[in-house]
């Protein structure tokens, strides 16, 4: 067969080594499909579709481990016998890459993938190695399409083609796929691999490549063409045909049932993350920025503890504060400050301030208490978690001491700060004053101070606090690329 030859292509580092070592320790394997882009999948753009021979499974995943790289578990509804998801990082560019690893040789329709073809060691015995990766021929991968391209073709899309509705049934990045195979290879290499993989007749996969190469939209002969393949691969269907179009059915149902989907999961379980920073350190921009990072595979969702999203309760206490602040200023401006009315007023206005604090803890409270009932499985960011007066946590106590009121409202305000536990891992953008207050030059320089020593004494106390919360200090001074790289290092080193 003609040599694997693909135009050079620069890997990410990360990517480059971890291929390396698994040549080096004689894993069998390869990269089994859609090399039509191997090396957007090498430069971490779309996913690395690797087939593994079982037997050097432990070999494989150790590797993986000397190289950091995240063992995932499938999204609901996406679980498949033999199938692996992994996530690795490359800290020189700051961008993830996804192993999509297959131990079987297992494809078909969305949702169900009700075929195991057992070829897997034809496949093995015939791989090259450009690029550093081991790959089929471009024969032996032009077969297999068809027979996915095939398997995948729905009866909806039947319909689509034979009364040229909307767009093709077969989709046109496989078109493009098999274009681009047909030009890397000849008849007589397919001819050879469809003998090779003895799964299918020659006829049934050059009259399905006639049909993609010639760019027509025949329904009936793509719906024969996907009967005779059914009918040749029957004998290694994973259910009886009625029972995966059951299944199939049942899935589609349930995804578009449960909005947002879901996404993968750490196998270790969910993580709890909380970005925090004296003003100007980027706390907000590098949580969203991290949320937008992980979210490319994994199931991360980002919570926001500060007091800008109140609820419709904390907004009525906070407009009927400033409506009684405006009162009493014109009762003191008509009758004086010391007046009975006036004072009366400025008590009545405390109680209703103490009211709205309370009110923005317990919404901290809801969004935190909501938080933790995904944190079981899920990557949670916090953003503006609540430490101290001065960092989002509760105020009362700083002026509510000097009468029976005040004292009873701060002792509620902090009973619900206590129901708020800290995160695992605390990720510190430490920001020095001087920085601070030239990215935020209207904010007042004795609070930014104030808040720049807090931070310094809280870091002080983590060092030799408790061990099952852990803190991670980046420094906020450096340019922000600089900041994203060492945060996104810190976070996957927590991960």
């Amino acid at each position: 067969m003609t040599p694997c030859t693909y135009e050079k292509i620069q890997a990410l580092e990360a990517v480059t080594r971890l291929f390396f070592a698994l040549n080096e320790a004689g894993v069998r394997y390869c990269h089994w499909k859609s090399n039509v882009r191997l090396d957007e999948a090498l430069n971490g753009r779309t996913d690395l579709d690797l087939l593994v021979d079982p037997q050097d499974g432990p070999l494989f995943r150790q590797i993986l481990r000397e190289h950091q790289v995240k063992s995932l578990l499938a999204a609901p509804g996406k679980h498949y016998p033999g199938i692996e998801n992994h996530l690795g990082y490359d800290a020189a560019s700051g961008k993830l890459f996804h192993l999509h690893v297959h131990y079987q040789l297992v494809l078909g329709e969305q949702y169900v993938k009700n075929y195991h073809l057992p070829i897997e060691e034809e496949i093995f015995s015939s791989v090259c190695l450009p690029q550093g990766v081991l790959v089929p021929p471009p024969a032996v991968e032009l077969v297999i399409l068809c027979l996915r391209a095939l398997l995948k073709y729905r009866d909806r899309d039947v319909v689509k083609d034979v009364f040229s509705i909307r767009s093709p049934g077969l989709p046109g990045h496989i078109r493009e796929e098999i274009e681009w195979l047909w030009q890397h290879t000849t008849p007589e290499e397919v001819a050879e691999a469809v003998q090779q993989l003895n799964l299918v007749s020659e006829e049934t996969v050059f009259a399905f490549l006639q049909v993609v190469l010639a760019e027509t939209r025949d329904g009936w002969q793509m719906l024969w063409l996907r009967s005779q393949v059914r009918r040749a691969l029957r004998p290694y269907q994973r259910h009886p045909r009625l029972w995966a179009s059951l299944l199939y059915f049942r899935e589609l149902w349930r995804q578009r049932q449960s909005r947002p989907r879901r996404k993968m999961t750490l196998c270790a379980g969910g993580r709890t993350l909380a970005l925090i920073g004296a003003d100007g350190a980027g706390k907000s921009t590098m949580c969203q920025l991290i949320t937008d990072w992980l979210s490319w595979k994994l199931d991360v969702q980002l919570y926001y503890l500060g007091s800008k999203q109140p609820s419709r309760r904390s907004e009525l206490l906070y407009l009927l504060f400033r409506a009684m602040r405006r009162g009493q200023r014109t009762v003191a401006g008509w009758l004086g400050q010391g007046s009975w009315l006036s004072q009366w007023l400025g008590q009545l206005r405390r109680i209703v301030r103490y009211s709205h604090h309370l009110s923005i803890g317990r919404d901290r409270l809801r969004r935190y208490r909501e938080s933790r009932a995904k944190a079981q499985t899920t990557v949670v960011i916090y953003d503006r978690y609540p430490l101290a007066a001065l960092l989002d946590g509760p105020k009362i106590y700083l002026n509510g001491h000097a009468n029976r009121v005040g004292r009873l409202f701060a002792a509620a305000e902090q009973g619900i700060y206590r129901q708020i536990s800290p995160p695992r891992h605390y990720l510190l953008l430490n920001v020095s004053p001087e920085i601070s207050l030239q990215r935020k030059p209207d904010h007042d320089p004795t609070a930014v101070t104030a808040k720049a020593q807090f931070l310094t004494r809280f870091a002080a106390e983590m060092e030799g606090g408790d061990e099952q919360v852990n803190l991670l200090t980046i420094n906020a001074d450096l340019p922000f690329e600089e900041v994203e790289r060492q945060l996104k290092t810190a976070v996957w080193q927590v991960l």
